[in-house]
Order: structure tokens, then C-alpha cells, then sequence
């Protein structure tokens, strides 16, 4: 009897999916840029050269850059999680991510996910409409930041509302792609914020900081790993490897 009772746990085992046992105790780092110059000036501002260096280490160590929604899926535990995986974000739709980074990527045939704020889309220092086409067509997420970038914890519920419903429906105009994740503004939010995003289909928000995304995160405050001018390549994979 004992015998027949270890099979049917042994069969119960082996038919549980791959990738539910796969994505459990999930860790993935959420890497955050702003500006990435070949001259960078200020604290959000990155050196090119060292981004270069960056995007070259991942390669060579076996790192899968996701999509978004790659990201999220893992972290819900629905998908594999492969070896060394990451999340690169970058946001506020710069006009650099067109001129310096898409085309490092592109060489390294990698993901990646751009927050955007939609009212400074075709303004000076940003990106234009054909661009974020264009990115969006070849391996970019386009997500959003909100319209203006205002702190969304000092506006009110209606001011909310609008500021992300508004970019919602702007970057599905460009990208003929719903937005479904947004990047908090100054990593700030409450929980207001949190149900105004639920009640139009958002998956997930991202803050500021808080180490290495988990499948424990709150998926309304999932974590977001600064990348800061000055950061070299040991302080990098410092970051890449515990989220802080």
C-alpha cells in the first residue's frame, strides 16, 4: 500500500506544469534610466559610453532582457522565468533613447520599456509620433508616465483620472497598443492611485526603488532600480544583482 500511495504522489509531482514550478520565488531586476547622453549633465543624466558597457556585460553573462509583459507574467508566476532575467525601463520619452539607446539595443537585439509622458510627445528634447512608431514596432513597450508628469499624490481624484486615462488613450493612437502598466511620477502614488489604475485595466504600477521585483510585490507598487550618472560597471551589477 505504501508503495501505491508513493507512486500517486510521484505522478501528482511530475504533473504539476513546468512553468508553475518554474516562476516561483521569482526575482527580477527592474533597471531604471532617464537620460543617457554622450555629455551627461545632472544626476539623472547617464553616460552613454557606460551604458555601452552595460548592455555589452549583459550580453556576455547571458542576460534575457523582457518585454512587460514577460516581466509581469513571471512575477505572477504564469511563465518560466528564464536564468538571468531583466527589465530595462526608461522614461520621459527623451529624445536620446531614439538617438542613443534604441539603436544599442537594437545591436543587441534587446527588449526593453519606455515610460512616456504623452504631452511632451513632438516637443523639444523629445521624441516625435514616428519615432515612438517606430520603436514601438521593433521590440519597445510603450507605457506610460502620465500626461504631465505632475506628482499624482498632490492632485485630485478627477485631476488623477484624467492625467492617466488622457495617455492611456494617447499612446494607443500612436502605437494601435493598450497601455496597461504605469510608472508613478517621482516614484509617488497612494492608494487612490492604485484604484484609479485598476478601474481601467492597468496590470501594474511602478515606484522607486525597493530592491529586486518579487512574486510577493504589490503589483500597484512594483519596484524600480535607479540607474544614477557616476554608477560604474561594479555599482551596476551591484544593482542588477540585489535591486540596490
Amino acid at each position: 500500500m505504501k508503495k501505491i500511495f508513493s507512486i500517486l504522489v510521484a505522478m501528482l509531482f511530475l504533473s504539476i506544469p513546468c512553468s508553475a514550478k518554474a516562476a516561483t520565488n521569482a526575482k527580477v531586476p527592474v533597471l531604471l534610466y532617464h537620460v543617457v547622453s554622450s555629455n551627461p549633465n545632472g544626476q539623472y543624466q547617464f553616460s552613454l559610453t557606460e551604458f555601452k558597457k552595460q548592455m555589452q556585460y549583459l550580453k556576455a553573462n547571458g542576460y534575457t532582457t523582457l518585454s512587460i509583459d514577460q516581466y509581469y507574467n513571471i512575477i505572477s508566476r504564469t511563465t518560466p522565468m528564464p536564468n538571468k532575467p531583466v527589465l530595462l525601463t526608461f522614461d520621459d520619452c527623451t529624445s536620446d533613447f531614439y538617438t542613443n539607446v534604441y539603436p544599442v539595443l537594437k545591436q543587441y537585439n534587446m527588449k526593453a520599456t519606455q515610460f512616456a509622458v504623452t504631452n511632451w510627445i513632438d516637443t523639444w528634447g523629445h521624441m516625435t509620433t514616428n519615432q515612438l512608431k517606430i520603436v514601438s514596432n521593433n521590440g519597445i513597450d510603450i507605457q506610460n508616465h502620465t500626461t504631465t508628469h505632475s506628482n499624482l499624490t498632490s492632485l485630485t481624484h478627477n485631476q488623477k483620472y484624467d492625467a492617466i486615462n488622457a495617455a492611456t488613450a494617447k499612446i494607443r493612437s500612436i502605437t494601435n497598443k493598450a497601455s496597461t502598466y504605469c510608472a508613478y511620477p517621482y516614484g509617488s502614488y497612494d492608494a487612490d492611485t492604485a484604484s484609479i489604475l485598476k478601474s481601467l485595466g492597468y496590470k501594474g504600477g511602478f515606484k522607486v526603488g525597493g530592491g529586486l521585483s518579487t512574486d510577493m510585490n504589490d503589483k500597484y507598487g512594483l519596484p524600480r532600480t535607479i540607474i544614477l550618472n557616476g554608477d560604474n560597471l561594479n555599482v551596476f551589477v551591484r544593482k542588477l544583482s540585489t535591486g540596490n
